[in-house]
């Protein structure tokens, strides 16, 4: 039996935490001044230097705006924030997401995923379909591992489509996304079943055959749609 090493936060991140919470909570809201770095150390006891790297991190994130000699500010994040921001957020949540932000998620997955569908099976070839049947194979093979292994066939055999559909790009984008994504599917498939979501994936990789590319883009809209009326009962979709 192997123990895992115990790890606490530095004061940075212990400040970084306790901002973050006080923004997603609603304490501090956009526009908002924080006090000076020294009066932040002052008053929460912790060193100048914690104060000073949090800051800039929490800058990073898209928390805070700082600007010289006009001080600290709360910044609109959904502005200014990037993916990390988002994990950020997940991590605040205790690992997980809110109704909005997943409809959000999975408007962006229906928008790069779909065109992604209807082009393939336009302009597919043997060695498209093959592709994705070999895919096919490894998650009916990672289905059985458990649903982690099977969430990550399941990203695969999606980022697939969208690189043989010959966009450059929307991989790129996916794989950014890929420690939300691969726990999105996770929940997916929790939500559905290994036996439905095996089916899905059969039933796209036949439409890409058929050229079929509206069907397949449907088919994830009901998808996608079904999930989000799911989300929208719970309120929240766990994330870890």
């Amino acid at each position: 039996m192997e123990f895992r090493e115990i790890v606490a936060p530095s004061i940075r991140e212990l400040f970084v935490q306790q901002v973050t919470g006080m923004i997603l909570s609603g304490q501090l809201r956009p526009g908002d001044r924080l006090p000076t770095e020294r009066e932040l150390a002052d008053e929460m006891k912790i060193s100048k230097t914690a104060v000073h790297e949090g800051i800039r991190e929490l800058h990073r994130l898209g928390f805070l705006d700082v600007v010289n000699r006009q001080g600290i500010t709360v910044a609109d994040y959904a502005q200014t924030g990037t993916l990390d921001t988002l994990l950020a957020i997940t991590r605040y949540h205790g690992g997980q997401l809110d109704a909005k932000t997943c409809r959000s998620i999975l408007k962006i997955r229906y928008y790069l995923e779909g065109p992604a569908f209807r082009e393939l099976a336009a302009c597919r070839t043997e060695e498209d379909v093959a592709k994705l049947e070999e895919l096919y194979r490894q998650a009916e093979d990672a289905s059985r591992e458990g649903v982690y292994p099977f969430a990550d066939a399941m990203f695969r055999y999606h980022r697939a489509v969208t690189f043989l559909s010959g966009n450059s790009i929307t991989p790129l984008i996916l794989n950014a996304f890929s420690p939300v994504s691969r726990e999105f599917w996770r929940a997916y498939i929790e939500a559905f079943g290994i036996p439905f979501c095996l089916e899905r994936l059969r039933a796209f990789t036949d439409c890409i055959r058929a050229g079929e590319g509206e069907k397949a883009a449907a088919l994830l809209g009901e998808g996608l749609a079904e999930f989000e009326r799911r989300t929208e009962r719970t309120g929240f979709i766990r994330t870890n």
